[in-house]
């Protein structure tokens, strides 16, 4: 019992102790999953990007998330060199760590939604999201150049229909 304690405490983790919740390390240090539903982020559909709680590392994005019923955060996709996966003592799953820290984050198994066939099953606890601004994203640009132009034509049928009560 001692040994597989020291295994899971032992390696060397880029993580500070004192400025996360004991709830916070043991995730990331024990490699502990939290209860299912009782994450923050389980059923966030806000547009942004997820980043690692620790080192700020970016991890995935708003797209690659979908609906499951397992009750946590699940991807199908990461963002490229952001997370590195370990063995595990489940033979179907993987660990995710962080690459930036080696932080625990998750597990991976491969039963997941096409196109990759890959389920990430995410923290919350080990996550930050980062709302992405209106000014980053070309689809909310779309949306409000057309809100613009639809106030625009407003204004000018009124301004029409003004200048012809008048006569």
């Amino acid at each position: 019992m001692m040994r597989l304690y020291y295994q899971a405490f032992s390696k060397l983790i880029k993580v500070d102790r004192l400025a996360l919740t004991p709830h916070q390390y043991w995730i990331a240090a024990g490699k502990g999953m939290e209860r299912p539903y009782t994450g923050e982020y389980w059923f966030n559909q806000e547009v942004g990007t997820y980043h690692c709680r620790h080192c700020d590392n970016q991890l995935f994005s708003f797209d690659t998330k979908y609906k499951s019923t397992t009750g946590y955060a699940q991807f199908w996709n990461h963002i490229p060199n952001s997370v590195k996966l370990e063995e595990s003592t489940i033979k179907e799953e993987r660990d995710l760590c962080c690459a930036g820290c080696d932080s625990f984050v998750g597990k991976v198994s491969f039963d997941g939604p096409p196109p990759t066939f890959i389920k990430y099953s995410i923290n919350s606890a080990a996550l930050n999201f980062k709302l992405k601004s209106f000014q980053e994203d070309p689809y909310f640009r779309k949306i409000a150049r057309k809100e613009k132009q639809a106030q625009r034509s407003k204004k000018v049928e009124h301004n029409y229909l003004e200048s012809n009560n008048n006569l």
